[in-house]
């Protein structure tokens, strides 16, 4: 009798484990770079200099802190990277609290990002995508918000499609859309730098003015900062499917975060060669501001390149899978 039941118990529990989902490893080096560069590099590098120049102060000291912001998103993200190679599965905080502190913080920390934190980001970048698609067609006229709300509806239905096809072909659409971000970038560094080159450097001269630093609102520069850096973490919601992990991992947070730190600087300082300080707090949309003044006849086309939410991995793929979510996920 007992030798019939220890018998059920252990087929019960081969086919328990047989039915667990396996990912597939099909993420190598360069999509897990495109994947952080993607994540990282959004609106907010288009949103955040107005917020981080306000609260510096001062040109000088607004550089510094997108600079010193970078460094700080770099030591958050090589901790990631020990906690990647130390934990190779899926799900990123999750997965971390899970294994540290048990299952009641981490699904309390689960259920907090799926009903407030994910949708909340995700409103927030779509509309900025939908703004930044719609806006050129109706300047100097404000864009209906109808039409806003549904490009971003489209943009996002667009991504969470590709994601749910297969992993290869959300790996290359993020590859694709992170050359289109660099791209975005690009053409705003290189008029900058072009001018920069040909003498325009009045708003660098007096760029550490004592009198209009206010260091009391500088926390707040950082965090304006550090919002555009957000999402170097995402990569270890997709530890099991990257390809040799250990190396992968780690590689592809240093390699990105620091193209990501020297971007971003560049594209600050190409900003305030074509921009006064004041001229970059009054405009609504710095990244067309600049285009209209360096690129003239190609103004139209930056607000197509500008990026798009990245193709993330929700959450709720490895707590589905380990059963917080249930099955069904």
């Amino acid at each position: 009798m007992d030798v019939t039941q220890v018998k059920k118990e252990d087929d019960k529990k081969e086919k328990t484990e047989e039915e667990v989902v396996h990912l597939r490893r099909e993420i190598g080096l360069l999509p897990a770079v495109c994947f952080i560069i993607g994540t990282v590099v959004g609106s907010g590098i288009f949103i955040a200099p107005k917020g981080v120049l306000i609260n510096s102060g001062s040109v000088g000291l607004s550089l510094l802190v997108w600079a010193l912001c970078g460094v700080l998103s770099l030591f958050g993200a090589l901790c990631y990277a020990e906690l990647g190679t130390s934990f190779t599965k899926s799900g990123g905080h999750y997965t971390y609290l899970l294994e540290t502190l048990g299952p009641l913080p981490a699904f309390l920390r689960l259920w907090a990002e799926f009903f407030f934190i994910r949708p909340s980001v995700a409103s927030y970048v779509s509309l900025a995508f939908g703004r930044y698609v719609v806006e050129p067609f109706y300047a100097p006229c404000d864009a209906p918000t109808v039409l806003i709300k549904l490009v971003s509806i489209l943009g996002l239905t667009f991504v969470v499609a590709v994601n749910c096809w297969s992993v290869t072909m959300a790996s290359r659409t993020q590859v694709t859309l992170t050359f289109i971000k660099v791209f975005a970038l690009v053409l705003i560094i290189v008029p900058g730098f072009i001018a920069l080159a040909k003498g325009k450097t009045e708003n660098f001269q007096n760029g550490f003015e004592v009198e209009s630093i206010t260091l009391d609102r500088l926390p707040l520069a950082f965090y304006n900062g550090l919002y555009a850096y957000g999402g170097w973490f995402y990569l270890n919601f997709v530890t099991e499917e990257v390809i040799n992990p250990n190396r992968n991992i780690p590689l592809a947070i240093i390699c990105s975060m620091v193209m990501v730190t020297v971007c971003y600087v560049l594209v600050n300082v190409a900003y305030y060669t074509m921009m006064t300080p004041a001229e970059l707090l009054l405009s609504e949309a710095v990244a067309v501001t600049f285009a209209n003044r360096a690129l003239q006849g190609m103004a139209s086309v930056i607000p197509f390149l500008l990026p798009y939410p990245a193709l993330e991995r929700l959450t709720v793929v490895s707590s589905g899978h380990r059963g917080n979510l249930g099955t069904h996920f």
